[in-house]
């Protein structure tokens, strides 16, 4: 083709953009379930929910953004994005240059056929140069209004639900029928069909409004519309752009927030107090009410007190689970008042008789629960424990009824291990025996979360001490991320019992977490352990020294033929599962760098692990000392007037570390032989050495780790000087395997005991 062949191609200059603005899309269905509303807006960072399936189709689809903010009520969910771009540049690839012209330089068919597809002229194509030669190429603008029409329906399919539904013959899903769509860019409307429901520019109050629809102007109009029309949105996560990608921003639920001062408030006109407001059971029913009502209401209403005979754990969680109802309590938070919370939809026109109404459903409910009370302390807990042999743990694992005697194997481990010497024999043995007894109650059949604190209360009345009726109440705790640990001696015992032998069994039989599925809540149970052992333990505790594997070798032995994993591979796993639960409390609870719970948990490796690179050690398996080590590692970190010194020290590990790690089996390391060395400088290292040794031992057996640091750091210049002036890979053999024994020697002196401080974030820094 002749060079002029394509001269007919030219290049505009681009038209002047006009200004982004912003797009609106809400979502208006029939009441969404509660629990279904916090996933939809992605509380907790989860992908799946409106903000991410948004984020990511408006960045796979190259269309620029700003920020995204998303909210949600009962009746619908709303899609707000900020500066969106108004038009989207494409570009497509077409035939070759050779193809699209001929030999005299005209346009052939093909390059007529791609222009007019994209509705070009031949002088506005492009030519492109790529990896299989020159082509042209259509450079174009769409509208993002025409894009939006085709994206919404892939927005609204990207929300994931626990379940869907279909509602006409259309066939599309949703959690709920839609009834509405309202899509707006600036102030256009954005045509879009989703089933058979058009979009168009109108809202709609709560259902006391009457159902009058309301025309909204622009995005910026929409959120004062609502608010007049006494609509109350909750907050989901919101995104900002990062070109290709982006990044969550921080989210403020307003609406809970709001409703929590209201029922605070309530409360205080009732002269109490609300419940514990960290527990899990007030965060699930503060989350609840506040996603069950678009125009949140806080009405108070009273109870007979003859039922404040009743545990009150059972009125509270009665009152929550049947009613969603919040319960009162005394000022000091002791008791339990004979009033409660309802969160209305809108202020109702006869409040009283809405209370009256909810006072005569509570009743049947707390009169149920009188009868189940009474049923069940009628016998003994211990009378219930020959029932509990019929209760199935799991098909693979038995029954609960043969959990007892591995119960009391491990607690009498525990005990042993920890030197525990307050609980007495019988009161260790009776714990193991009627801990799982209210499993066969009718209480705890019809609340499974009372589980333990029933069985509490009723060897209360059957006359157990004290000791033993609080460790059967905290066997479970804790039960989450803030819930506290058991605060007893023998409460802890049996939590740790409990959990070790859940994590074994189901290890055991093949039955551990893979992915996100965890149904028999393993993840829990592993995180309420190493809670149990890094937080501060009941006066009279310490955990350090545990030996989480000889307390897996009793586990073990006390399922017998039931595991079919090989020990040795069942303990590495749950080695390795505890770690990850560590590795978690330590980075995301607590803010630990990554590294230095990596130093710590690869303390102790054996000579094969250090030159195979392997990521955990036998010193990580007390994890109590592990969490102590870290805190302190931690602690020379963050503060400036100790880093410096265990810069210095983290030095001398990396260099010393480096080479040793990095040594092949044919190396060898050998022994020191002082006699061997010929340079002044590793002469000089060694008689600092020398010193330095007696000191790290004794410190480290002692667990003076701050003061192990500071005296480990004092080898810096001599190992500085040593590896500036000596070459250890010499190549004589004998004097090649003295240094690298020597290098070892320095290394695991801190490495063993305390952390490896090579694996700190070192890059750059310098000893000052």
């Amino acid at each position: 083709m002749p060079a002029r062949a394509s001269e007919g191609l030219r290049t505009h200059p681009p038209a002047r953009r006009p200004a982004s603005d912003d797009f609106l899309l809400e979502i208006g269905c029939e009441e969404l379930p509660a629990d279904y509303l916090p996933l939809a807006l992605n509380w907790g960072e989860s992908g799946g929910g409106l903000p991410f399936s948004a984020a990511c189709a408006f960045s796979g689809n190259k269309i620029g953004w700003q920020e995204i903010w998303t909210y949600g009520t009962p009746r619908r969910l709303v899609l707000w994005v900020k500066g969106v771009e108004p038009v989207i540049n494409k570009s497509e690839e077409g035939p070759p240059v050779q193809i699209a012209f001929d030999s005299q330089g005209k346009p052939t068919r093909a390059a007529e056929s791609f222009a007019q597809r994209h509705g070009l002229k031949i002088s506005q194509l492009k030519r492109k140069q790529t990896a299989k030669g020159e082509r042209l190429c259509a450079e174009y603008d769409v509208p993002v209004t025409k894009i939006l029409t085709d994206l919404i329906p892939v927005i609204i399919k990207g929300i994931g639900f626990p379940k869907t539904m279909r509602w006409d013959e259309s066939g599309v899903r949703f959690a709920r029928p839609i009834r509405w769509l309202l899509a707006l860019y600036g102030s256009k409307p954005v045509s879009v069909l989703f089933g058979r429901i058009k979009s168009g520019k109108t809202t709609y109050g709560t259902r006391r409004c009457g159902g009058k629809a309301v025309v909204i102007s622009t995005p910026a109009s929409y959120f004062p519309t609502l608010t007049r029309l006494k609509v109350h949105l909750e907050e989901g996560l919101h995104y900002k752009s990062k070109g290709d990608s982006f990044e969550p921003l921080p989210s403020h639920p307003r609406k809970r927030e709001e409703l929590l001062k209201r029922l605070a408030a309530a409360a205080k006109r009732c002269a109490g107090r609300l419940a514990d407001e960290t527990t899990e059971e007030f965060g699930w029913l503060l989350s609840t009410s506040t996603f069950l009502a678009e125009e949140p209401v806080v009405e108070a209403g009273s109870f007979r007190k003859e039922y404040l005979e009743l545990p009150p754990e059972v009125l509270a969680t009665s009152m929550a689970k049947h009613l969603k109802l919040f319960s009162v309590h005394s000022p000091n938070g002791e008791k339990l008042l004979n009033r409660f919370l309802a969160v209305l939809e809108g202020k109702p026109a006869k409040a009283a008789a809405v209370v009256a109404n909810i006072e005569r459903i509570l009743e049947a409910r707390f009169v149920d629960a009188r009868f189940f009370y009474q049923a069940d302390t009628k016998g003994s807990l211990e009378g219930k424990v020959p029932h509990l042999q019929k209760v199935v743990f799991h098909e693979k694992l038995g029954t609960v009824g043969e959990r007892i005697p591995r119960l009391e194997r491990l607690m009498k481990n525990l005990a042993g291990q920890l030197s525990i010497a307050d609980p007495t024999r019988w009161e260790l043995e009776r714990v193991a025996r009627v801990a799982k007894a209210d499993l066969v109650t009718q209480m705890v059949r019809e609340f499974p979360s009372l589980q333990g604190i029933i069985g509490g209360h009723y060897a209360k009345v059957g006359g157990d001490p004290v000791d033993v009726t609080e460790a059967i109440a905290q066997q479970y705790q804790p039960r989450t991320a803030n819930d506290p640990i058991p605060s007893t001696a023998l409460g802890t015992l049996v939590s740790l019992a409990d959990r070790l032998d859940t994590l074994i069994g189901y290890f055991g039989v093949g039955l551990k977490p893979t992915g996100s599925a965890d149904p028999y809540s393993l993840r829990r149970q592993a995180m309420g352990l190493v809670r149990i052992l890094i937080d501060p333990p009941p006066e009279g505790i310490s955990f350090v020294g545990l030996s989480i594997d000889r307390l897996f070798d009793e586990g073990i032995q006390s399922w017998g033929s039931r595991m079919t994993i090989d020990p040795k591979t069942l303990k590495k796993e749950l080695h390795v599962f505890l770690e990850e639960r560590f590795e978690w409390l330590a980075f995301v609870r607590d803010g630990i760098p990554r590294e230095l719970i990596a130093a710590v948990l690869t303390a102790g490796s054996d000579d094969s692990e250090i030159t195979s690179g392997a990521a955990s050690s036998s010193r990580s398996h007390d994890l109590a000392g592990a969490w102590e080590r870290l805190k302190i590692l931690q602690k020379f970190w963050t503060d400036p007037k100790r880093k410096p010194v265990l810069i210095k020290a983290a030095k001398v590990a990396e260099r010393t570390g480096r080479i040793v790690k990095a040594a092949k089996e044919t190396d060898g390391f050998g022994k020191i032989n002082p006699e061997a060395f010929k340079e002044s400088s590793e002469k000089k290292l060694w008689a600092v050495w020398n010193q330095v040794a007696p000191k790290v031992q004794e410190q480290v057996k002692r667990r003076q780790y701050r003061e192990a640091i500071t005296s480990y750091s004092a080898l810096y210049p001599e190992v500085h000087e040593f590896f500036e002036t000596v070459f250890v890979m010499d190549e004589n053999l004998e004097v090649r395997k003295n240094r690298l024994a020597f290098m070892k020697e320095i290394f695991q002196s801190l490495s063993n005991g305390f952390a490896d401080l090579s694996k700190l974030p070192l890059a750059g820094i310098e000893p000052s």
